[in-house]
């Protein structure tokens, strides 16, 4: 079984099936904050091992900077340790169909929410003109003779929803690869579908497989195994890595083989080599002395681009082209180029490294249109769920959407939030048509896809009996303030509509909620209004966990209402309790104390 909530790291190979490995019971994490700190944290690592510890490792790109003196004094402030080494107990041996029965089963054991995990707001930390800009500098180094190639990147940033652990399953089905990793740890979690090995240790063999050249799946493989710019960039790495590995092996030790292969992915075809020296015996802190990192995400030469990288990119790269892997009480290790890789942070930030080698006839917008295709496997990742509006309807009305504005305001704000697509004039179309074909007031259901399609549905309105006040009633289950998906209407309803079926079986209209902290929330249909005697009408803040309702959105704009922490006592003392939702309007209620 997968741990809880407890750390742990997997490596699977759900590609070549070579097996996987689980590591559990963390016993303690050694971490490396600068370059004076560098020698004892591969001496701890080297005595966790030795005592039988299993060691997952991940080091930032930025730590190639403080091993290298020429490049310590352009050590950038990283926002966390540039590496961090989690020392385990348990160790267990996995196949690839056994990985996936056992996530799949720790999947089945999440709420809704959790299960439909994802990353929303996924935006570039730069602009195409500053990528071009970027380009162009480095064409003119490379034409000045300062370098060969450099590898540029940026970083696609978001926002994630649900558990990491179940977007981890959808992105290991969606992108097999052979070096994937999951890492939960106190700080986030990491979810690398890495295709590109660093360095693998088994006996005396040290193994590298660079991969540089891309091209989408879409095309020609034998066109990639023909360029002669991508063959060209793919040389120049092997180069580098061969002398790399030659000051750790005796000369002719090292050889390469299958060069320049093709490898296919979902998304994109890969061009690939292999690189292998031995005997080598050296330490763990001698090889990354030696190798790191990887020349296949600097340049050449390697130094000279990473002085050049630094100059160039914006920010950081951390964990993204660092080094990411397992090492085992035997000193065995194995550690992937960490691409395709998204770290999560706490709070939910995302952010998932992209770039690409730049060579002397690269053309900016080709390395632009490069980058975000790797990024693919997760910008392609569709919401799993849809999203909804639901409205009144007054056929007999001039407006017969009073309130279409704010609907379609909201409904636009989440698609985009999401990736949503969305056609609001044929949307706005669909609506009216309907409208048209209505007698009575109605309730219409709108229901947006993640690829733009919609259903509009609509039922006839039965308005409550005059003079009767619906009674309410407060749920036991506390919902979370801090999920993203509690911000935006969809169908992702599975624990309000138990709640209604539950309760109205009582007799009750609604279920109000409160959050973790103890903060009213929201109904499980209905936002939540208080009048504390005077007049003004308090609702709890969307901070609280509450949906920004469309009638509630009125409210606000019209001043009649304000935002407002509200707590268990503010409930029970206020002198009316009102509920509002876009059918119904305003409307008091009753709350049932039990």
């Amino acid at each position: 079984m997968l741990p809880d909530s407890a750390p742990f790291a997997l490596f699977d190979d759900n590609l070549a099936n070579t097996g996987d490995l689980l590591l559990s019971e963390l016993r303690a994490c050694i971490t490396c904050s600068g370059p004076d700190d560098v020698a004892q944290a591969f001496e701890a690592i080297d005595e966790a091992r030795s005592r039988g510890g299993w060691i997952a490792l991940a080091a930032t790109y930025e730590l190639g900077y403080a091993l290298e003196p020429r490049l310590t004094p352009r050590l950038p402030p990283a926002p966390g340790p540039l590496l961090s080494a989690w020392v385990f107990g348990q160790a267990e041996r996995k196949t690839a169909a056994q990985t996936a029965a056992l996530l799949d089963r720790a999947v089945a054991g999440l709420g809704e929410h959790e299960r439909l995990a994802g990353v929303a707001a996924i935006a570039s930390d730069i602009a195409q003109s500053g990528h071009r800009a970027a380009v162009t500098r480095i064409r003119d180094l490379i034409d000045a003779g300062d370098c060969y190639q450099v590898n540029f990147t940026f970083a696609l940033r978001g926002e994630a929803y649900g558990d990491p652990l179940a977007l981890y399953g959808r992105l290991r089905e969606a992108q097999p690869v052979r070096y994937g990793a999951f890492v939960r740890h106190p700080g986030g979690a990491i979810l690398s579908r890495s295709p590109e090995l660093f360095v693998e240790r088994q006996g005396t063999r040290l193994t590298c497989r660079p991969m540089k050249g891309t091209a989408p799946r879409d095309s020609d493989p034998a066109l990639l195994a023909a360029s002669e710019k991508n063959r060209a960039e793919n040389v120049m790495i092997v180069d580098l890595i061969r002398n790399d590995l030659g000051r750790l092996a005796s000369p002719g030790a090292v050889r390469v083989s299958g060069l320049c292969a093709i490898e296919s992915y979902p998304s994109v075809w890969q061009m690939t080599s292999t690189v292998v020296a031995e005997p080598v015996r050296a330490t763990l802190s001698s090889i990354f002395r030696a190798l790191f990192p990887c020349g296949s995400i600097t340049g050449a030469p390697k130094i000279r681009a990473m002085e050049i990288i630094r100059e160039l990119e914006t920010g950081p790269r951390g964990l993204y082209c660092g080094a990411l892997g397992w090492i085992a009480p035997d000193g065995e290790f194995r550690f992937s180029v960490p691409i395709r890789t998204i770290e999560i942070g706490s709070a939910g930030d995302v952010r998932l490294g992209l770039g690409s080698g730049i060579v002397a006839d690269s053309d900016a917008d080709g390395e632009w249109d490069e980058s975000l295709l790797k990024g693919r496997f997760l910008t392609d990742l569709a919401p799993r769920f849809s999203l909804i509006e639901t409205l009144r309807c007054e056929p007999a009305s001039p407006e017969p959407y009073a309130l279409l504005a704010l609907h379609l305001a909201r409904l636009a704000a989440s698609a985009a939030h999401f990736g949503f697509r969305l056609d609001q004039e044929a949307l706005r179309e669909a609506l009216m048509h309907t409208a048209a074909s209505l007698v009575e007031s109605h309730r219409v259901r709108l229901v947006l896809d993640p690829s733009g399609s919609f259903r509009i549905g609509s039922t006839r309105l039965e308005e409550p009996k005059a003079g009767s006040r619906p009674s309410v009633v407060v749920s036991p289950i506390r919902i979370s303030s801090r999920d993203p998906l509690m911000r935006h209407k969809t169908t992702a309803r599975e624990l309000y509509d138990a709640e209604l079926e539950r309760i109205g079986r009582q007799g009750h209209f609604d279920a109000l909620f409160f959050n973790e902290l103890g903060e009213l929330a929201e109904g499980a249909r209905t936002n939540v209004f208080l009048d504390p005697g005077d007049g003004m009408l308090l609702t709890p803040p969307l901070a609280s966990g509450a949906l920004d309702g469309v009638y509630r959105r009125r409210l606000l704009n019209d001043g009649r209402a304000r935002e407002c922490r509200l707590m268990r006592p503010d409930l029970d003392g206020a002198s009316a309790i009102y509920l509002a939702n876009a059918v119904r309007g305003l409307f008091r209620v009753d709350l049932d104390r039990g």
